[in-house]
């Protein structure tokens, strides 16, 4: 079991998003990311299905020009088909992000 207390992850940067990875597993990797209101997640092909949650504020996800509303509550699962996402925050927003990652192979 990893118990964490996400409050205490919340950080904010002026200068760019501020990412706090505080799981990193073979099969899974989560983080925390906070964006302050106007900060971009740049467009980018993910290897791997992503999950975000919206813990807090509200902003836009963009995937392979498919724009859609996020606020807290929200999830969005975005397949690693997908050939590219972003995120922008209209107000300060805090975003879980869970990865799944592939499988190993086994001997």
């Amino acid at each position: 079991m990893h118990k964490t207390d996400i409050n205490k992850l919340i950080k904010y940067s002026d200068d760019k998003p501020q990412k706090e990875i505080f799981y990193d597993s073979g099969g899974l990797k989560a983080q925390v990311v906070c964006l302050k209101a106007g900060q971009i997640i740049p467009p980018c092909k993910m290897t791997n299905d992503v999950l975000f949650y919206i813990i807090e504020g509200n902003g836009e996800i963009t995937v392979d020009n498919k724009k859609e509303a996020l606020f807290a509550g929200v999830s969005v699962i975005v397949s690693k088909e997908a050939e590219s996402r972003s995120i922008s925050a209209k107000i300060d927003m805090v975003i879980l992000g869970v990865q799944a990652r592939k499988e190993t192979e086994r001997e």
